[in-house]
């Protein structure tokens, strides 16, 4: 039987921490593609292997791939890399921090990376290639969906909806109930109080939007 490579695709500051947390849970990481690092050197004593072009390389049927993509100016790069990984036939490997804490009933994708000190309540649905940064805190019946980026110590109290693509930046807090549309922008240590509108960026506390 053939064994299953993992291979991490990016390894800047958040490819990092994903590897180490990925390493640090006893997995093992075959190599590291990313087109900046020199071939051949070394991150956590993995292989770098190449640039994008080592992926054409591979068996996709025996390949799984870690996203070490973070927020690169909007969600649709990282969006992107994962959706043609998966058109061509790759696995698309999630993490989970060993120092989560998750509640019961949780649906949580099986690509999605949830990192060191996340606090998961119960009844939670978290959506494919989503990240949920260091510290973050989402709360009972939240809807996290795909592709939805969670920064550091964000709050999301109970019953927040969070749909597909949307970026919520560090420290931000979601009051109950509140929903935020797709593709939207929530800066850091903002207060959201409201309902923020498809493709919107807002920002304050309370929140105000920004006009294009």
């Amino acid at each position: 039987m053939t064994k299953t490579k993992t291979i991490l695709v990016a390894c800047g500051g958040h490819g990092r921490v994903l590897l180490d947390s990925f390493l640090n849970l006893g997995n093992s990481v075959d190599g590291i593609v990313d087109k900046n690092l020199e071939i051949n050197s070394f991150v956590f004593g993995v292989p770098v292997v190449g640039g994008d072009d080592f992926l054409k390389h591979l068996d996709p049927k025996s390949t799984q791939l870690i996203n070490g993509f973070g927020y690169i100016s909007s969600i649709s790069f990282r969006k992107t890399k994962y959706e043609n990984w998966v058109d061509s036939g790759f696995q698309v490997a999630g993490i989970k921090h060993r120092s989560v804490i998750c509640g019961g009933e949780c649906d949580i994708a099986k690509s999605s990376q949830i990192l060191a000190g996340v606090v998961l309540q119960n009844r939670i649905t978290i959506g494919e290639n989503t990240v949920i940064n260091t510290s973050a805190s989402i709360d009972h019946d939240c809807v996290i969906g795909n592709h939805t980026f969670i920064s550091p110590g964000v709050v999301l109290c109970g019953g927040v909806f969070v749909d597909e693509s949307a970026f919520i930046g560090a420290g931000a807090i979601v009051l109950p109930g509140v929903r935020i549309g797709r593709n939207s922008v929530i800066g850091a240590g903002s207060l959201v109080n409201k309902d923020v509108e498809i493709g919107t960026v807002v920002v304050g506390n309370p929140i105000r939007a920004l006009k294009g």
